[in-house]
């Protein structure tokens, strides 16, 4: 891995840190991490596995997130969300929750009401990552190319309810 990869592993971490410890000691953000699933195989049925690289990238979750407290872990039914989802709920020992993908405003309602002041993974798809990132914070980002395998969203939700949102590009 390159040092460019590590500095973006220390950033991130660093930024999660920051946005927990400037908060008051009684109320505490609520961090989302949404993540779209892996690379997948090539494959004309609607539920593919993941390919080498995409086990790989779902590998390096672990290392990223290694510092950071994570209280849950969320991926729509698929086998490439579950299979992504995989090693960072192992290494947090954590069991992946399902949520249906076509019902992402009542999710999000879900995940600020049931998960107040926690840090929350979520792995999605190309398509509802971003939307639900916009059903959490009142955003507008669009829809990922189907290429596009590399990017997480951060939304910090404030105990007073505004959401700040950041989307990094991790490359591998």
């Amino acid at each position: 891995m390159s040092s460019k990869y590590f500095m973006k592993i220390i950033l991130i971490t660093g930024f999660l840190f920051l946005c927990g410890a400037c908060q008051p000691t009684q109320e505490k953000s609520t961090s989302f991490i949404l993540i779209r699933h892996a690379e997948k195989m090539i494959a004309s049925g609607n539920d593919p596995q993941l390919s080498t690289k995409g086990w790989q990238r779902a590998n390096a979750l672990v290392t990223i997130f290694e510092a950071v407290g994570i209280d849950a872990i969320y991926a729509s039914p698929y086998l490439r969300a579950i299979d992504t989802a995989k090693p960072l709920a192992a290494a947090k020992q954590l069991e992946i929750l399902n949520y249906a993908p076509d019902q992402l405003d009542p999710f999000a309602q879900k995940l600020l009401a049931t998960h107040e002041g926690e840090t929350v993974v979520i792995v999605g798809h190309s398509n509802t990552t971003p939307r639900l990132v916009n059903a959490l914070s009142g955003t507008d980002y669009p829809d990922l190319d189907e290429s596009e395998y590399d990017w997480i969203y951060f939304v910090e939700m404030s105990p007073e309810g505004t959401s700040n949102v950041k989307k990094v590009q991790i490359q591998m």
